[in-house]
């Protein structure tokens, strides 16, 4: 038998939950990736490398339906603990479907608050953002990636980036 890998297909519902409790369910949100400060170094010209453990800022969004108390509590001017659940539906080697779960954890302090807009017909839809400053990501019970700036932990499927960095310090 060939190679296999399961297909992991569309996302079927979402939650989000602040500080335990539910603020929002089929939401849209983007979390953040990661993008490494870089450095210029002489190779034949200038080279631009990442300097691993130096990271831009992680900003969160998150795109809400509906003016409600959920809205209220993720806009609140404080630090907050947001954890994302995700459905999605995965096809096997053998053909059969099934569904796995997805989780992501973050930290975050808020950047803004949502505009609204009103409109007559139209369910009003805010975006909101936020500064990271812990992520956690898993997919079926297997982290994937752990980010944590304040506590020096870049974690990507399994391998610690800044070992080496804190065993020199």
């Amino acid at each position: 038998m060939a190679n296999w890998i399961d297909i992991k297909g569309p996302v079927v519902a979402d939650t989000v939950y602040s500080d335990g409790q539910l603020v929002a369910k089929d939401t849209t949100f983007t979390l953040p990736g990661l993008e490494f400060v870089t450095a210029d170094v002489q190779a034949m010209g200038n080279l631009s490398v990442p300097l691993i453990g130096l990271i831009e800022n992680l900003e969160l969004a998150i795109t809400k339906i509906g003016l409600d108390l959920g809205l209220g509590r993720m806009i609140r001017l404080q630090k907050q603990n947001l954890e994302f659940r995700w459905v999605q539906s995965v096809v096997k080697s053998d053909g059969s479907q099934t569904v796995e779960g997805c989780k992501a954890f973050v930290r975050t302090m808020p950047l803004t608050t949502p505009e609204n807009s009103i409109e007559v017909g139209s369910a009003p839809e805010q975006e909101i953002t936020y500064s990271c400053t812990r992520m956690q990501i898993y997919a079926g019970g297997e982290e994937i990636l752990c980010v944590d700036r304040l506590a020096q932990i870049l974690r990507i499927n399994g391998v610690d980036y800044m070992s080496q960095i804190t065993n020199l310090l």
